[in-house]
């Protein structure tokens, strides 16, 4: 949240101000390096205190001989090239809806395609987008005639602050000047999104939206059998279906198999390796499914209101956080 950003801001300035040279971090309950959330604005010319993730081994023991008043000396070279911040783009596809009235309206599947430095972002979020790409060739292959346009988008700059989904919302639903909507506002009809790992679904967030528990209990009766059944009242965040959330719109994130993934994500060993294919087909068809099901409905599924806190301001609420 912003306020968390807020706070890490002025820890910054409290240590920079304390002539603190660079910031040492343990690598975790594995020993394997996690990438952390250092923000730095170029135009501010101030950069970050340095971090550095060190062996668990190395930390454990100069923490000890602090601790025992033995003085430990370091030296460390640091050396960083700072580039202004590059463009985000956005990829999209989408079969065209064949309703002469509704074809205008959007059935969106996402997931983000930037990822953090630490491996490849396999799990973290290119599970997520290998599964909205294959359920749309899944729609593709079997030469569907959806009535609403049934449209993926692989975002970028999640990770940074939902940038690329963010972005899609200002300029196609919501003036976020000044929180008015745009005419393809009334045209959404639900979006759907995969970002926490490379398990398989085990149902779904309704996002405190309890008037749409019916429609996917409904939508998920096939899948019971894949364990594929749970529903609930519950939020979850972190990821960009927040971005429609809070104006309002339906949208969705998938309730999944953990496996590894707190111990994976941001880290060295998010590669490929880590991918459970398997649990992808599975998760792919179960999409594929319900954009169908949502662009063929003869109604949109139902909006929660918008509370106060959803959709003011520039931006909608107060920030967002880091993305998953």
């Amino acid at each position: 949240m912003m306020a968390q950003r807020q706070l890490r801001t002025k820890v910054t300035e409290l240590l920079k101000n304390e002539g603190i040279a660079v910031i040492l971090n343990n690598s975790g309950t594995y020993n394997i390096p996690r990438s952390g959330f250092a923000g730095f604005n170029t135009a501010s010319g101030t950069e970050p205190v340095a971090e550095l993730n060190i062996p668990m081994e190395a930390f454990g023991r100069m923490e000890r001989l602090l601790r025992n008043k033995v003085p430990v000396e370091m030296e460390v070279e640091i050396k960083n090239n700072f580039f202004a911040s590059p463009k985000v783009y956005n990829v999209i596809g989408e079969i065209p809806g064949t309703d002469k009235l509704l074809k205008n309206e959007v059935v969106l599947l996402g997931a983000h395609i930037d990822s953090y430095h630490g491996g490849t972002g396999a799990a973290d979020n290119a599970s997520g987008c290998i599964v909205m790409m294959e359920a749309l060739r899944i729609l593709k292959a079997l030469n569907v005639a959806p009535k609403r346009t049934i449209r993926v988008a692989l975002w970028g700059g999640e990770e940074q602050g939902l940038y690329g989904s963010r972005g899609y919302v200002s300029r196609y639903l919501v003036d976020a000047s000044n929180n008015q909507n745009k005419p393809d506002f009334d045209k959404f009809a639900v979006y759907f999104n995969m970002d926490n790992g490379s398990g398989q679904y085990r149902g779904i967030y309704l996002q405190g939206n309890e008037m749409v528990r019916p429609v996917f209990e409904e939508w998920l009766k096939p899948f019971e059998g894949l364990g594929c059944s749970t529903i609930t009242i519950r939020n979850t965040g972190g990821t960009d279906h927040q971005t429609f959330d809070r104006y309002g719109l339906p949208a969705f994130q998938f309730i999944q198999d953990e496996i590894e993934y707190d111990r994976g994500y941001h880290t060295v060993m998010d590669t490929y390796e880590r991918l459970v294919m398997n649990d992808l087909k599975v998760n792919a068809i179960i999409t594929a499914s319900l954009a169908y099901y949502a662009a063929m409905r003869e109604e949109k599924l139902p909006r929660k209101p918008v509370t106060q806190q959803q959709g003011t301001g520039p931006g909608g609420p107060g920030g967002m956080p880091p993305g998953m």
